[in-house]
């Protein structure tokens, strides 16, 4: 095949990929994503067991070379639980979201149970894929993106 068989265009490629979606999907996928791992965490804790999740990491060997290698590490989690009640605070960017109406009430009470941690999370998860959480995530997003560029 020779060059002048090809077709040519002035379509430019993206700069980055991250201009491919826009802040409010982006927001989504990320914040689907860690609720859909606390609530496998809070299913593991139901039978006695630890949610792990593996992650990337850089280690330097003894000679000095770098290597990145696959690390088990737990997850933080978003429940806690104080005087027998267990209370969840949902995080976007290592921050509550103020989901609720009220923004000096970040926490969601979920009763004596982790039963109750594991209902609340499916809930938000829905909001969520309803689309119902995107302008609280957008802007969450855009605080997070501010935070980091200083």
């Amino acid at each position: 095949m020779s060059i002048k068989n090809l077709e040519f265009s002035d379509v430019a490629a993206p700069k980055n990929s991250r201009g491919a979606m826009d802040t409010k999907t982006r927001a989504r996928t990320k914040f689907l994503a860690a609720v859909s791992n606390q609530i496998s965490a809070v299913e593991a804790a139901i039978v006695g067991e630890t949610f792990t999740i593996t992650k990337k990491q850089y280690v330097t060997d003894e000679d000095g070379t770098r290597r990145r290698v696959n690390r088990e590490t737990e997850i933080r989690t978003w429940w806690f639980e104080q005087d027998g009640t267990f209370y969840l605070v949902p995080k976007y960017a290592n921050q509550p979201l103020a989901i609720g109406s009220s923004k000096s009430k970040p926490s969601i009470v979920c009763g004596s149970e982790l039963s109750g941690v594991l209902q609340a999370l499916r809930a938000i998860k829905a909001a969520a894929e309803g689309k119902e959480l995107d302008s609280v995530l957008e802007k969450q997003a855009v605080a997070a993106r501010q935070r980091m560029s200083k």
